[in-house]
């Protein structure tokens, strides 16, 4: 009898150990059925401050934690290794990023990893380098304008520069992916960045609100009634750019193949190689294209205005390193006023602020996952059906950084020996086969700006004083800066 008892004993626990899952840790505060969904919505109006928190528990927990919202796990990595085998084994986005649909579509973004391949090799060519040099006098021209504009404001106190600088993105994207003309541009200026910003807040409400995951629930909601309005104003003003576009090629019988980049000024439109793509190769359709063309516009003017935003904020605050940036452009451009291909590879200390400072102020701090099988790692076991959250703000301070990962130093950039050897600790621009795709683009508007604006101006600001908002990227929240027209300076 004792014997069985004992038999029995030994099974049921050789069977607990057998079977019990290789799980992270499981974040403190779990409650049954609904799980962490009301830390969520406690914090849902503090919620970057709340992660900042919760970031030292990760490193804490060797890099991992779980968490509950209602029946779904999430898992929480910050693991360099861990978030490079994630990354690249799956591809397909949580089911969180479709609260994305009906402001961008089916695009880079939000597609499933099957259909990404297949968007993403064919969209290559509209970011290769060539294209690229093609896009600056428009850049520079535009940069230019965006000088001109602030000069109207400086020496007049603190200024909001966020309007300012999303304009210049906003027109910026506009030209270049669509070759708007002005009064186009007007709309997309006063009606579609409006809607984009509207529609964000309430992608954030929705998230924060894990009731509101559920889309029978929020399809009941006065938010997804104006979400769907805002969706839809957006799409009457895409569409007939499109359909312009597309009778103009077809009038003059131009194909993307036409040698117009060889006209001094003149570009080729990310526009015209999707509708390329469409006439010649059938390969999209129009609900593609403009889901495509929101992407384009919508991202880059979210993250690159937000980017920004804030390496004006830290130059502000660090006089030593703008005017070291002023040295430098003027070492380069001499006496001229216009950025050429040759140029932005020679600004190096530019390039290495712009770096440092993503990596410290982190735009995108999350990206995610969806688990679609089983990954073994080294310690825990990452369940199909879950997501998978990355961490890119503990990324950008691990410990492989050195022990000034929470400084911020431009000059680590400046020697490519002292980097930490794993690519996968600095993600300003997503990690792995999903990483964005304007990345150069992006670069390249940044510097371009920055150049024009650092000549004309010095910036004062403080960044220790600001408070961050996390509306699908970090902003800040109202970014003040002094500016002060360098002709002036005794």
């Amino acid at each position: 009898m004792y014997l069985l008892v004992l038999l029995v004993v030994l099974g049921v626990v050789y069977a607990y150990c057998w079977w019990k899952p290789r799980s992270p840790p499981t974040y403190p505060g779990q409650l049954p059925i609904i799980g962490h969904s009301h830390i969520l919505f406690k914090h849902r109006n503090d919620i970057w401050v709340y992660f900042s928190k919760v970031v030292e528990y990760i490193s804490e927990n060797g890099g991992f934690f779980q968490f509950r919202v209602g029946p779904h796990i999430m898992y929480v990595v910050d693991d360099p290794e861990s978030v490079g085998i994630i990354a690249n084994t799956c591809l397909d986005k949580p089911y969180f990023y479709n609260f994305m649909d009906d402001l961008l579509g089916n695009g880079l973004i939000t597609l499933n990893g099957e259909m990404w391949k297949i968007h993403h090799k064919l969209l290559n060519p509209a970011f290769s380098q060539h294209v690229l040099n093609t896009y600056l006098n428009e850049m520079d021209a535009q940069a230019q304008n965006l000088v001109s504009q602030l000069t109207t404001v400086a020496k007049k106190g603190p200024v909001n520069i966020t309007e300012f600088l999303g304009q210049f993105v906003l027109r910026t994207v506009c030209r270049t992916s669509l070759r708007l003309e002005v009064k186009d541009q007007d709309m997309i200026d006063n009606e579609y960045a409006k809607a984009i910003e509207e529609i964000e807040a309430i992608i954030i409400r929705r998230v924060l609100n894990p009731i509101l995951h559920f889309p029978f629930l929020f399809k009941l909601t006065a938010m997804y009634k104006r979400q769907i309005k805002l969706s839809h104003n957006n799409k009457k003003l895409m569409d007939p750019i499109i359909h312009k576009r597309k009778s103009d090629l077809i009038a003059t019988k131009r194909t993307v193949n036409d040698n117009d980049d060889s006209v001094p000024g003149k570009f080729k439109p990310a526009l015209d190689l999707l509708l390329h793509l469409s006439d010649e190769q059938y390969v999209l359709s129009d609900d593609d294209i403009r889901a495509h063309l929101n992407t384009f516009v919508a991202a880059s003017y979210d993250t690159t205005s937000a980017a920004l935003q804030t390496i004006l904020l830290v130059l502000g605050s660090y006089p030593e390193i703008q005017e070291r940036i002023y040295n430098e452009i003027q070492d380069v451009l001499k006496n001229r006023d216009r950025l050429t291909k040759h140029d932005i590879t020679k600004l190096v200390y530019l390039d290495a602020v712009i770096k440092e400072v993503l990596r410290m102020y982190n735009i995108v701090p999350l990206i995610a996952r969806k688990i679609d099988t089983d990954i073994v790692l080294p310690k825990y076991t990452l369940r199909a059906g879950s997501s998978c959250i990355m961490s890119i703000y503990g990324l950008h301070r691990h410990s492989s950084w050195g022990p000034d990962a929470k400084q911020f130093k431009p000059e680590r950039w400046l020697n490519p020996a002292t980097l930490p050897t794993n690519p996968n600790v600095y993600a300003a621009f997503g990690i792995g086969k999903r990483m964005c795709i304007g990345k150069q683009y992006s670069m390249m508007s940044m510097k371009t700006s920055l150049v024009h604006i650092l000549r004309k101006f010095r910036v004062s600001a403080d960044i220790s004083t600001l408070k961050w908002k996390y509306a699908v990227t970090l902003r800040a929240k109202a970014p003040l800066i002094d500016l002060t027209l360098r002709s002036q300076i005794n």
